[in-house]
C-alpha cells in the first residue's frame, strides 16, 4: 500500500510500442533495469506497458535503437492531477473553499436540545450551560468533556440530581432529571361552605365541620351549609369545612329555533395555490389562472424554513379552496323541539357543573310564530351547591 502511493506521487505514463524489434527493446531495458510494468500485447507488432515519469525520459534511445514508435495512451499520478487543477484554477479553489466552509460549518454548535425539565425552565438550563462554554453557534473543539461537563451543570442547577449530555453532530442534547419532592399540601383557612344557589338539599356529607343543614330541606342563596365552627360556645374552634352538598336547582330557559334551517356543505371541488414567502411578502408560485369560487372556505398552511430553533423569514405558504355551498331544510315541529331541547340540557348541564343531571324538564309554553318555534322550558338539576365562606375573627376573641 505505501510503495503504491509513492508510485502515484511521482507519476506514472502508460505508453505503447509500434513496429520494430519489439522484443529486442523489451530485453534492452530490462538489462538496463528500467521498471516497466503491467507489460502486455496489444497486437502482433505492438506493446504497451508503464513507466514512471522519471525514467520515461530515458526511454528515447531504447526506441531508436528498436526502430519502433512510441506512443502515450494514459497518464495518471500525483503529477499530472496537479496539471489539470491548475488548468482549472478557479474551480479547484471553489472546491477547496466549499469542503472548507462545510467543515466549519460542521464544526459549530447549531442547536441545543432539553428535554426531561417540568419545574426548572430551559432559560435557566440554557443559562448555566453558557457560563460552561455551552451555547449555540460555539466551535465544538471548544467544549468540555461530556462527563465533566455534565457533573458541573448538575452542580450549578438547583432541584437536579443527574444532567446528561450527548452531541449528535451539530446537535447537543441534555437530558435532565429533576430531584423529586413530596406533593405540598394546599393551605387552607377556616370557612363554612354556604349556599351558592336556591335549592332543595338531596345530598349532604360533612367529611370536617358541623353539618346544618338536612335532606329535603330549602335552602336560599348564601345559607350556611356545614359550619367552620365545631365544638361547645365555651371550648370550640374554627375548622376548614369540607364535604358535600347538592341540591335541586330550577332553570327557566327559553329556546327560539326556525323551522326552515340553512347549513353549509362542500361540493367537493378545490384549488390549491402556493407561494413563496420572503419576510412579510408572499411570491405567487402556481394558480394563477384560478377563479376563485362564489362561496368557498380557504386553509392557509405555512411552512417557514428552520435551523435549529432559528426560524428564518424564507418558506412557502399553500392556500387550499374549497367549494362551498348552501342548502335548506325544512323541519317538523316535533324536530325542532327535540333537537331545541337536546341543546338545551347540554348548555345548562355545561353551566350547572360536570357532577350536574337532569331530574325534570317540563315545557311551560310553546308556540309557533314567524316559522319558528318559541318554548319556555324549566328543568330541574340535581347539581353541587356549595361555596366557601372565610371565618373572620376579630382580635381578642
Amino acid at each position: 500500500m505505501r510503495q503504491s502511493m509513492i508510485d502515484w506521487l511521482k507519476g506514472a505514463v502508460e505508453v505503447e510500442l509500434r513496429g520494430g524489434q519489439v522484443a529486442q527493446f523489451l530485453n534492452q531495458a530490462t538489462v538496463d533495469k528500467l521498471e516497466l510494468s503491467n507489460i502486455r500485447w496489444s497486437g502482433t507488432q505492438s506493446v504497451r506497458f508503464e513507466i514512471s515519469v522519471e525514467q520515461y525520459f530515458l526511454l528515447r534511445k531504447y526506441v531508436r535503437a528498436s526502430g519502433g514508435k512510441l506512443k502515450v495512451v494514459g497518464r495518471k499520478g500525483f503529477p499530472f492531477l496537479l496539471s489539470i487543477m491548475e488548468k482549472r484554477l478557479w474551480f479547484t479553489l471553489g472546491i477547496a473553499v466549499f469542503f472548507t466552509i462545510i467543515f466549519l460549518m460542521s464544526s459549530l454548535v447549531w442547536s441545543i436540545d432539553i428535554a426531561g425539565n417540568k419545574r426548572i425552565p430551559s432559560d435557566v438550563i440554557l443559562e448555566a450551560a453558557k457560563e460552561e462554554g455551552l451555547y449555540r453557534y460555539q466551535w465544538s473543539f471548544k467544549l468540555q468533556d461530556t462527563d465533566v461537563l455534565s457533573k458541573k451543570l448538575a452542580n450549578a442547577i438547583p432541584g437536579t440530581t443527574w444532567i446528561g449530555l450527548e452531541k449528535v453532530g451539530t446537535k447537543v442534547k441534555i437530558q435532565v432529571v429533576e430531584a423529586t419532592n413530596p406533593d405540598e399540601r394546599e393551605l387552607y383557612s377556616p370557612r363554612h361552605l354556604v349556599a351558592s344557589k336556591d335549592a332543595v338539599i338531596t345530598y349532604i356529607i360533612a367529611e370536617q365541620g358541623n353539618p346544618i343543614v338536612r335532606k329535603n330541606q330549602r335552602v336560599k342563596k348564601g345559607d350556611m351549609l356545614i359550619s367552620g365552627i365545631i365544638g361547645s360556645e365555651a371550648h370550640s374552634q374554627t375548622v376548614v369545612a369540607q364535604g358535600t352538598v347538592k341540591g335541586l336547582v330550577w332553570y327557566e330557559y327559553e329556546v327560539k329555533a326556525p323551522l326552515i334551517q340553512k347549513y353549509r356543505i362542500f361540493t367537493g371541488e378545490r384549488q390549491s395555490r402556493s407561494y413563496l414567502v420572503l419576510g412579510n411578502r408572499a411570491l405567487q408560485l402556481s394558480g394563477y389562472n384560478q377563479e376563485p369560487y362564489e362561496k368557498s372556505e380557504t386553509i392557509t398552511t405555512t411552512d417557514m424554513l428552520t435551523i435549529g430553533k432559528i426560524t428564518l423569514p424564507i418558506g412557502k405558504m399553500k392556500e387550499l379552496e374549497q367549494e362551498a355551498a348552501f342548502e335548506q331544510r325544512e323541519l317538523t315541529v316535533e324536530q325542532v323541539k327535540a333537537e331545541s331541547l337536546q341543546q338545551a340540557r347540554m348548555r345548562i348541564l355545561a353551566h350547572a357543573g360536570d357532577d350536574a343531571e337532569v331530574v325534570s324538564e317540563i315545557v311551560l309554553h310553546e308556540a309557533t310564530e314567524n316559522g319558528k318555534v318559541v318554548m319556555k322550558v324549566l328543568y330541574e338539576i340535581n347539581q353541587s351547591i356549595t361555596k366557601e365562606q372565610p371565618i373572620v375573627q376579630m382580635q381578642g376573641d
